[in-house]
């Protein structure tokens, strides 16, 4: 199909000039700018596709739409050259139109909505999910990078909202164990019980990006303990002391004197140890009744941010690894890109606070013994 400068793209409403990049939908044969069709995200006329529309360019250089259910017209088939190249605008890839045009008779269902669609259409008529149509590769920016699993996938098309977020925007926060966080945030309970954050402690809410409550619960945790050990600074020390000047002998065989004598310090250095493991196990006993509502408060300011990121112009470019070059994403694709990569879990945030706490542990011990 010819593109004349009197055209006009259905987005931006300007006319087509010799030098624009100009694409055209699979479907129905649209042309649109290619930064138009990228910012939409599918066909300026895909509420249209379902009755058999097809676009039109009439010999007096004006555009004219066909709305007939029933008609398709041979003169646009004919129209269609062999060098005719057609763009699918979430990889960035071409496929020649004879594909396209030996596609359009055949009919598939969506993946998504399971309604009748056309094979060769890149999106589903009825409810806009993308398609997995051969003709466009293997390449998806949400799943090649790893923000799309079947748990997520679930809430697509539920049209619940939490505190006012769509819930499938709170799932590709979640990511991980959607099936039961998700129930928790629609009950919005603010005390509920999660054994993760029982056993693993203030290390959890770092697993979970919760780095502001996992450090604070990390700093109560070593403060108490500091204040306890200054307490019964003196019985440890000398526990301590005796244990490592005797430690062979008592290993190897120890006298009754020297046996008491540990019993004797064990027993007075007991307290302090009663009082580390019962402050640490209230501290984990708090951040499992109320690590779901710090979660849900997570997911929500992850969604906040990400809607004044886009709002604010943002943008999230992946590299293509079937063409070479940055792939240009859809808004709805950008915003799963977005919450992925804000949301999810992260496995080395519980080891770096690990590692750090130890080094901070050591600095202090050493400064506190040189007084």
């Amino acid at each position: 199909m010819i593109i004349n400068s009197n055209e006009k793209c259905p987005v931006c409403n300007n006319n087509f000039a010799q030098e624009d990049d100009v694409v055209v939908c699979p479907k129905c044969g649209t042309p649109h700018h290619r930064a138009c069709y990228n910012s939409l995200g599918h066909c300026a006329n895909s509420d249209k596709h379902s009755s058999g529309f097809e676009y039109i360019s009439n010999a007096d250089n004006n555009n004219e739409f066909n709305d007939k259910e029933d008609k398709v017209s041979s003169e646009h088939n004919n129209s269609y050259t062999d060098n005719q190249n057609y763009y699918n605008p979430q990889s960035s890839e071409y496929y020649n139109s004879s594909t396209a045009q030996d596609a359009y008779s055949n009919k598939t269902k969506c993946t998504q909505c399971n309604a009748e669609i056309n094979k060769a259409a890149p999106f589903c008529s009825h409810c806009g999910a993308r398609q997995n149509n051969a003709q466009y590769g293997d390449y998806n920016p949400i799943n090649n990078y790893g923000f799309g699993n079947t748990e997520q996938q679930q809430y697509e098309n539920d049209t619940q909202t939490i505190d006012g977020k769509s819930i499938a925007d709170v799932a590709n926060v979640v990511r991980i164990n959607t099936h039961r966080f998700i129930p928790k945030f629609i009950q919005n309970k603010k005390i509920s019980w999660n054994w993760g954050a029982f056993f693993f402690g203030p290390y959890y809410l770092f697993y979970r990006k919760m780095y502001k409550q996992g450090a604070v619960f990390l700093a109560i945790n070593v403060i108490v303990q500091f204040i306890i050990n200054g307490i019964y600074a003196k019985e440890l020390n000398a526990f301590m002391s005796f244990f490592y000047a005797n430690y062979q002998t008592l290993y190897s065989n120890p006298s009754s004197s020297l046996a008491s004598e540990m019993t004797a310090l064990s027993n007075a250095v007991m307290p302090a140890m009663y009082l580390i493991l019962g402050s640490s196990l209230i501290i984990s006993v708090i951040i499992a009744l109320f690590a779901d509502s710090f979660y849900k408060t997570r997911v929500m300011e992850v969604l906040d941010k990400v809607e004044h990121n886009l709002q604010e112009g943002a943008d999230f470019n992946v590299l293509n690894p079937m063409m070479g070059d940055a792939a240009p994403l859809s808004q709805a694709d950008m915003r799963k890109l977005y919450l992925g990569k804000m949301g999810g879990t992260s496995i080395l945030s519980p080891i770096a606070a690990y590692c750090i706490l130890n080094i901070i542990t050591r600095i202090v011990t050493q400064i506190i013994s040189l007084f």
